[in-house]
């Protein structure tokens, strides 16, 4: 229970006792009074049967006390007076107080108490069962304002709002329930404050409701833009990716172009520079290319190269990086490989190509690759590497072709 919740039922539990205090001492001043009156009406048929002269006087006094609201203060001195009238009067008749009369009279005052106080019991119990329901029905309000401040910070306005009106209905139930003049006006301003504060709460209700129906709509919306969002993220991610291929991709061949192989080369330039790898690189270039394009025809020539390149793509696939680098010429970078293992390798793919078969025209035709291989040192630069390579290729052309040189 929270620190209002507990001052709530602090002031409510004062207001009760104070109702009972009341009720306690209305019920004694009624039974004070009511007492005395019965007094007065036996002194008053006492005076009838002896009339004395100062009866007009008393009885003038007495209509006057309670037609303005009768008291002890105002009756217990006419009381007094009657009783003296009373007495001189029986005095002069030569007659006994009528003392048997004032004991029954004493026990119908009794019964008189007796009921009284049981209806100020009913009355009572009545009372606390209204305000039990009062207790129920504000349990339930302070458990729906717990969960609504649960809520997210959109409603504090909503929720500021609500908690004013609140107070002001609470505020003036204290105030009726203290000024009320019996137990029905009390149960009626109760019911009917109770009526006001549930409508303000169904009102916040419905305000509630219509907000997030609000928001939930506005959330559904941006979650499908969302989703429009991602899925053109997605297929431009996609695009991009394509695109990022085809810059790398050779058309002709679908192996690696130059710019992919210049990437490569950075990656191992960097790798052995910190000394935590190894590599060769390797300059291919088909013989007597431009013949082949004279003699059958460029569709013949790009035949060729496309064979070429997916043949060596497929021979050295997981041993070494193969790249179209222009024209008829092709890099190779052999990953964690001495010069010697390079070499060898080399020489095994001209021989792999040399037994490649090619026809044009219906006619066979013999293709022969040559080759340079180096090794790229810590002191390279990517295009000086290449350049070395480069001019063992031609020292293999030199030498007849069909073969790979060691530079």
């Amino acid at each position: 229970m929270t620190a209002e919740d507990r001052l709530e039922e602090d002031v409510w539990e004062r207001k009760y006792h104070l109702a009972l205090e009341r009720m306690e001492r209305d019920e004694r001043e009624f039974q004070a009074v009511e007492e005395l009156l019965r007094r007065l009406a036996l002194r008053l048929a006492a005076l009838v049967r002896n009339p004395d002269d100062d009866v007009d006087a008393l009885l003038g006094r007495l209509t006057a006390a309670l037609r303005y609201g009768p008291s002890a203060a105002s009756i217990e001195p006419l009381l007094d007076a009657l009783s003296e009238a009373v007495t001189r009067a029986d005095e002069r008749a030569g007659i006994e107080s009528p003392a048997g009369q004032s004991e029954a009279d004493v026990g119908d005052i009794a019964e008189g108490d007796t009921a009284t106080v049981a209806a100020l019991r009913a009355d009572m119990a009545r009372l606390q069962e209204l305000l039990a329901v009062v207790s129920a029905r504000l349990g339930d309000m302070a458990r729906y304002l717990a969960g609504e401040l649960e809520e997210t910070a959109a409603g504090e306005g909503a929720d500021r709002a609500l908690d004013a009106r609140v107070r002001e209905e609470m505020r003036e139930l204290g105030e009726k329930t203290l000024a009320a003049a019996d137990l029905v006006s009390l149960q009626a301003e109760v019911t009917a404050r109770l009526s006001l504060i549930d409508q303000h709460f169904r009102e916040h209700r419905e305000r509630e409701d219509a907000r997030l129906a609000t928001y939930r709509e506005r959330a559904a919306r941006m979650h499908h833009r969302v989703e429009e969002l991602e899925s053109q993220a997605t297929s431009l991610q996609d695009s991009l990716r394509r695109e990022h291929e085809l810059a790398l991709t050779d058309g002709l061949t679908g192996l690696p172009n130059r710019l992919a192989y210049e990437r490569r080369m950075a990656d191992v330039e960097s790798e052995v520079r910190a000394g935590t790898g190894v590599a060769c690189v390797g300059a291919f270039d088909i013989d007597h290319f431009k013949a082949i394009n004279d003699t059958y025809g460029h569709a013949a020539g790009d035949a060729v190269l496309r064979i070429v390149g997916q043949a060596l793509a497929r021979e050295l696939e997981g041993r070494a990086f193969v790249a179209r680098y222009g024209g008829e010429e092709f890099a190779v970078v052999f990953h964690d490989a001495s010069p010697a293992e390079a070499e060898a390798q080399a020489q095994d793919l001209c021989a792999m190509v040399a037994k490649l078969a090619f026809h044009a025209s219906s006619k066979p035709v013999t293709v022969t690759m040559s080759g340079g291989i180096t090794r790229f040192n810590a002191s390279d630069s990517v295009a000086v590497a290449f350049d070395r390579a480069d001019r063992a290729l031609y020292a293999a052309k030199r030498a007849g072709r069909n073969r790979c040189v060691l530079v």
